[in-house]
C-alpha cells in the first residue's frame, strides 16, 4: 500500500538519544525530497522519564502534526504502554525483541521485533546505539534509500570520526533486517533536493545574526536553550558575543547597555525570566533605547510545566512594566516567520527606539520543519543615528516622535541617559507641560508605525472566520482545507493592535487559542467592540493538532 502521509514516533527513557535519533530521521527524510515536521516531548527531569520525538512526513509542504501515530518505534516497554492508544488500524510498532509483546493484544497492528540490543552491542555502543538501529530499521521498512540516512550520519558525527562507521553499520543492520518486510506505510519521495530541516529556535537565531547581532547576554531557560547553544556555535564565524549573565535582570540590563552604545543586541527568555526583566523593560521604554526580546512561552505560572507549551502570556507581555510607553509585539506562526520577523524586530526597534518582543512558544521554538530556504525582503540598515551638532537634543520633540540618537564618544553627542522623566536634553524634570509633551512624543511613534497587515488565508468571501495567532497557524491551515465556507485571519502583530474592524464585521468569528482565558478574544472585543461567537481553547501543555481543530470546527458550524 502506497501512503505518502506518515506520522512516526520514537520513544524511550531520557539518555537513549531520542532527540538525536529523531533529528537524524527527519533530516534524512528531508534530504530524500520529502517534507517533515517534528515536535518533541520530554519531562522536566535531569534523568528518567519518557522522551518522545514525533515526525510527520508528507510529499507536500506543511507545518503541523496529528494526534495519531502510524509507526511507533519503542526503545522500551513504557513507550508502547504510553502511546499505543495513538495507533490506528494497520499501524506498526518497531521494538526491541527483548520487549515481551503478544500479537493478540495488538489486533490490526503490525509488530516488527528486531534485535536492537544485539546489534548495538555488536558495534560497541550498546547503551546509545539502539536508536541508530531503530532509525535504520524504520528506513528499511519504509523502503527509503539508505544513502540519505548514511549521509546524515556522516554529517552529524563529522567531529567524532571514530563513531561514524559504527553508527552507519548499526543503522545498516537495522535497515537490512526490515527492508524485505511488507508495510502498509511506504513513502515515495520526490527527486532528492537541497532543503533545510530547521527549528524555530534556529530560525530566530539566524534572523538575529542576519540582522547584524553583536551581543546576546542570555540566561538559560526552557525553551530557548537550543537558541543559546546555536548562537554560541556561530558567534566566532559571525563576529558577535554570546554571554551567560548571572541572572535575567543582568541579561536585559546588559542588552540595554550594549544597545545604548549602538551595538545591535538582544536578549531571550521565557515567562519566569521575563517577570524579572519588567522593571528594566520600563527603563528601555523611557530612555527610548532599542531593545529586542525573544520570548518563548511555556505552560503555567511559577515553574508550571517548564517543558510544555502554551499561549498564556499575551496580555502579560502587552501590559508588562510600570507606567505607559510604546512597544511592539510580534507573533510569528512558523519557522520562516521566526526568521523574517526577528529580522524585522531589529529594524523596528532601532528605527522607532523602543522595545520589540518576538512572542513564540515552546512548540514553535522546538519544533523542526522542512523548508526550501530562509528568505526575507527586509532591508537591513542602521537607522535614526544622528550627526550631532552643538546644542544636541537627544529627546528632541519631532513630528514623528523619533528623536536623533547619538552613541557614547560621538562628537557633540553628549546627553543624559536618564531613567527619570526628562526634557529634550535628558535632564530630569517634573514640569507638567514637558511631561505631557514627552509622553505624547513617545506614543507618536505608533501613529507613524507601518506594519504588515494581518494575513487572510482561504476564501476571502467566507461568512465564517477563524482568528488566531502564533503557532496555531499550521494546524489551522490544514484543518481549513476540509471546509469551503471558512477563512483564517492570522494576526502577527498584536501590539499595537491592528485595525481589523472592517475585516471581521458581519462575520461569524471563531477564536482559537492555546490558553484558557481567551486573551486574543478579549483584545478583539476591546479594540473592535465585536464579540466573537465561538471560542476554542486548549491548555493541557500541548499545541492543537490539525485533526483536533477540524473536530472543534465541526461543532461550531
Amino acid at each position: 500500500m502506497q501512503i505518502n502521509n506518515l506520522q512516526w514516533k520514537i520513544g524511550g527513557q531520557a539518555g537513549y538519544g531520542i532527540m538525536s535519533a529523531g533529528e537524524i530521521f527527519g533530516k534524512a527524510c528531508t534530504r530524500a525530497g520529502l517534507n517533515a515536521f517534528a515536535t518533541n516531548d520530554y519531562p522536566s527531569l535531569v534523568r528518567g522519564g519518557s522522551n518522545t520525538f514525533t515526525i510527520r512526513v508528507k510529499e507536500t509542504p506543511f507545518s503541523t502534526y496529528l494526534s495519531k501515530t502510524n509507526l511507533l518505534v519503542a526503545l522500551n516497554k513504557e513507550t508502547i504502554d504510553l502511546y499505543k492508544h495513538e495507533l490506528t488500524e494497520n499501524s506498526a510498532i518497531i521494538y526491541d525483541e527483548n520487549i515481551p509483546l503478544e500479537e493478540k493484544d495488538f489486533p490490526n497492528i503490525n509488530l516488527f521485533p528486531i534485535p536492537m540490543e544485539k546489534f548495538a552491542q555488536e558495534f560497541g555502543y550498546a547503551d546509545v546505539m539502539r536508536n541508530t538501529v531503530a532509525i535504520g530499521a524504520s528506513f528499511g521498512l519504509l523502503k527509503l534509500d539508505f544513502q540519505f540516512l548514511e549521509g546524515v550520519i556522516k554529517d552529524i558525527f563529522a567531529k567524532k570520526p571514530k563513531v561514524i562507521e559504527p553508527n552507519i553499520s548499526a543503522a545498516k543492520a537495522g535497515y537490512d533486517f526490515l527492508k524485505e518486510k511488507e508495510s502498509h506505510y511506504q513513502l515515495k519521495p520526490k527527486q532528492a533536493q537541497k532543503q533545510l530541516f530547521i527549528s524555530g529556535n534556529h530560525a530566530l537565531a539566524l534572523g538575529s545574526i542576519k540582522a547584524g547581532l553583536k551581543f546576546a547576554p542570555i540566561y538559560p531557560i526552557t525553551p530557548i536553550n537550543p537558541l543559546i547553544n546555536y548562537l554560541a556555535l556561530k558567534s566566532k564565524d559571525h563576529n558577535f558575543i554570546v554571554e551567560t549573565p548571572e541572572d535575567e535582570i543582568s541579561g536585559i540590563l546588559q542588552t540595554i547597555g550594549a544597545s545604548h552604545t549602538g551595538a545591535r543586541s538582544m536578549v531571550a527568555t521565557s515567562g519566569a525570566g521575563f517577570s524579572l526583566m519588567t522593571e528594566s523593560l520600563a527603563l528601555a521604554g523611557i530612555t527610548e533605547t532599542p531593545l529586542v526580546i525573544l520570548y518563548g512561552q511555556r505552560a503555567g505560572p511559577a515553574t508550571g510545566m517548564p517543558t510544555k507549551t502554551e499561549q498564556s502570556d499575551l496580555l502579560f507581555v502587552k501590559n508588562a512594566a510600570h507606567g505607559e510607553f510604546p512597544r511592539i509585539i510580534i507573533a510569528p506562526g512558523d519557522v520562516q516567520e521566526c526568521f523574517e520577523e526577528t529580522l524585522r524586530a531589529f529594524q523596528l526597534a532601532e528605527k522607532y527606539q523602543l522595545p520589540v518582543i518576538v512572542l513564540t512558544d515552546k512548540f514553535l521554538n522546538e519544533s523542526i520543519q522542512t523548508i526550501p530556504n530562509l528568505t526575507s525582503n527586509i532591508q537591513i540598515k542602521r537607522e535614526s543615528f544622528a550627526t550631532p551638532k552643538q546644542d544636541f537634543k537627544r529627546y528632541q520633540f519631532t513630528e514623528s516622535g523619533i528623536s536623533p540618537r547619538s552613541i557614547p564618544g560621538q562628537e557633540n553627542g553628549f546627553f543624559v541617559a536618564n531613567s527619570d522623566e526628562h526634557d529634550e536634553y535628558g535632564y530630569s524634570t517634573s514640569d507638567p507641560e514637558i511631561r505631557t509633551k514627552m509622553v505624547d512624543k513617545r506614543f507618536k511613534k505608533l501613529e507613524n508605525l507601518k506594519l504588515p497587515e494581518p494575513i487572510l488565508h482561504g476564501n476571502p468571501d467566507a461568512r465564517t472566520m477563524i482568528i488566531s495567532w502564533g503557532s496555531t497557524k499550521g494546524a489551522i491551515l490544514e484543518a481549513l482545507e476540509k471546509f469551503d465556507n471558512l477563512n483564517f485571519l492570522q494576526l502577527q502583530y498584536l501590539t499595537p493592535f491592528p485595525d481589523i474592524t472592517n475585516l471581521i464585521k458581519n462575520k461569524q468569528l471563531i477564536i482559537i487559542e492555546n490558553n484558557r482565558t481567551n486573551q486574543l478574544a478579549k483584545l478583539i472585543q476591546q479594540n473592535t467592540l465585536i464579540k466573537p461567537q465561538h471560542l476554542i481553547n486548549k491548555y493541557d501543555g500541548f499545541q492543537f493538532t490539525a485533526d483536533q481543530i477540524e473536530e472543534e470546527l465541526k461543532k461550531c458550524l
